[in-house]
């Protein structure tokens, strides 16, 4: 089988295949008549009709994890070892060779395309399909989806052109909405809170979008949850972007789409940079001071880092050692050593207590803001009543 060869059995192979009378891609689409639609048509759907939509990005695994579109499925056309060969081949041989051999890793591949759209109702959905700028790659899933019965529009400019509408909304000079920040200790409940008006008001979460709480140690609650980590700046942008346009909606009330509640944060959420003209508009922002009790924050923490199965230690216990000198520098050598201890006999509130305490409190600074209210999460209901209450008296 193809897939099985090595680079050289199938240059070998290749060889063997007379491809000079094998169409063009653009020959083979003429006779399909392909509707496509710009990203912004594109998002203004997703925007207000994404329940209706199927996105289907046709590139492979690895091109997909590393950025996509939001609410994007990935159906590759090729996938990472498929896309390997066919630019080999398409390097070193020909054109013509290269087209052959990527129709005969995707036309396989028509009983799946029949379970992922049927898994996905796509008979109840508008289609849209796209890869990197809108070429072979989504031409050709286009094709195949049509040839089961659909009618599937292609994504003008793909990936590519979703990314320069991200660069051109972070090189503004300054952030056209208005922020109201959330601030407080760690463990208050500030992303739980967040969370819980997120049906009902805009808001923007920085950690979900960089999957990490920031610290130090805040890829764990990810980590230990199997989400699979950001693979860099331009995928974390796109998720701040994709949440900025599509919450914009997540309101009782139209006006309320000009102001967005967002937690506060340093300069970076772990390896990522916040858009400086978000990041400028954050520092300014009024903001909510959110409290709890230092049992609450505890019980918050350890669910968080350590999970139902405390499946969070042995990556906790990881970062303590390996971090080991600066650790020690910042809550002692006594401390750390009890830290350690507590993480062996799995006491991981004993543990979680003395990091708050002998750690986040102290590294963490309030920013010296005036809070416009002080806000218990103690009963996550009530907290929740009160920030709505803040924020329809601030709202535009």
């Amino acid at each position: 089988m193809i897939k099985d060869k090595s680079s050289k059995e199938l240059f070998e192979f290749i060889r063997t295949i007379d491809t000079k009378d094998i169409p063009s891609l653009k020959t083979i689409l003429s006779s399909y008549t392909l509707e496509k639609i710009s990203v912004d048509q594109l998002l203004v759907s997703l925007k207000y009709s994404g329940e209706k939509t199927l996105l289907i990005d046709a590139r492979s695994e690895k091109e997909f994890d590393e950025s996509s579109l939001p609410y994007s499925k990935n159906f590759p056309v090729l996938n990472n070892f498929e896309r390997h060969n066919v630019g080999l081949i398409y390097k070193k041989y020909s054109q013509s060779s290269a087209l052959w051999l990527a129709m005969q890793y995707a036309n396989p591949k028509v009983e799946s395309l029949k379970q992922c759209l049927s898994q996905n109702e796509a008979d109840k959905k508008t289609i849209y399909v796209y890869c990197w700028r809108g070429g072979g790659r989504s031409g050709y899933l286009s094709k195949m989806i049509i040839d089961l019965g659909y009618k599937p529009i292609v994504l003008i400019g793909g990936q590519k052109s979703f990314r320069k509408c991200v660069n051109n909304f972070f090189s503004r000079k300054t952030f056209p909405n208005e922020l109201l920040e959330l601030s407080g200790l760690t463990g208050s409940g500030k992303s739980e809170l967040l969370q819980s008006v997120s049906d009902e008001l805009p808001i923007i979460d920085l950690e979900f979008s960089a999957k990490h709480y920031s610290s130090l140690l805040g890829h764990i609650p990810y980590e230990i949850r199997n989400f699979k980590p950001v693979q860099g700046q331009s995928a974390f942008e796109n998720d701040i972007y994709s949440q900025i346009y599509l919450n914009s909606i997540h309101s009782t009330h139209s006006k309320h789409s000009a102001l967005y509640l967002i937690e506060s944060e340093s300069k970076k959420v772990g390896d990522f940079e916040i858009p400086k003209m978000l990041y400028e508009k954050l520092i300014t922002a009024p903001t909510i001071k959110i409290i709890s009790l230092l049992e609450n924050r505890v019980k918050r923490i350890v669910k968080d880092y350590f999970g139902d199965n405390l499946n969070g230690i042995e990556p906790m216990k990881k970062i303590m050692l390996e971090k080991d000198k600066f650790f020690r520098q910042q809550v002692s050598n006594k401390v750390y050593d009890e830290l350690i201890l507590l993480l062996d006999q799995k006491r991981v509130k004993e543990f979680t207590e003395i990091m708050i305490v002998e750690y986040y409190d102290k590294k963490y600074k309030d920013k010296g803001k005036k809070p416009l209210a002080k806000i218990s999460t103690d009963d996550i209901d009530i907290a929740k009543t009160e920030v709505l209450r803040v924020y329809n008296s601030l709202a535009p």
